[in-house]
């Protein structure tokens, strides 16, 4: 039970620091040089990025681009066994933000993160399209989305 308090309180804070108070830095501090973050967006753009220093510069675009933002924690689940260093963490998230424009924006995501004792070997971020704003500064064209597209689409990020 305590283990379970701890934990769930720890990715509360990591949601806090990356959300409202914009520290990516901070936030992420404890996670591993290698740390894999995936975004696999079909109907607009995925990206994945390696290593905790590009995750954070990720972040910090983020923070550019949606200046205001607020991430608000529905749910957390995770596994935990004593015995297997690898545990799972799932977090069901809205997230609210307004643009450099002022344009205010509302969805919803859950995060599932593998951990190895104690640290963020590979994240990966499910987002509701409903009420995504475009993210084309911050993520690449995934070939795979521009299938099926006009020759005219390709580079375009985003529904047609």
């Amino acid at each position: 039970m305590l283990a379970a308090w701890i934990a769930k309180r720890r990715l509360r804070s990591v949601f806090d620091k990356v959300g409202e108070q914009g520290d990516a830095e901070s936030a992420f501090a404890k996670e591993t040089d290698d740390w894999v973050y995936d975004i696999p967006l079909e109907l607009s753009a995925g990206s994945t990025v390696k290593g905790k220093k590009a995750v954070i510069d990720w972040f910090q675009r983020w923070y550019a681009q949606f200046p205001k933002r607020k991430l608000i924690v529905k749910n957390v689940a995770f596994t935990a066994w004593p015995l297997n260093p690898a545990n799972i963490f799932m977090v069901e998230w809205t997230c609210e933000e307004t643009d450099k424009k002022g344009k205010e924006f509302r969805y919803d995501g859950v995060t599932i993160t593998e951990m190895k004792k104690g640290r963020a070997v590979r994240t990966t971020e499910y987002i509701a399209c409903k009420g995504l704003p475009q993210l084309s500064s911050l993520l690449k064209p995934v070939g795979k989305a521009l299938k099926g597209r006009p020759p005219s689409a390709k580079g375009h990020v985003g529904p047609l």
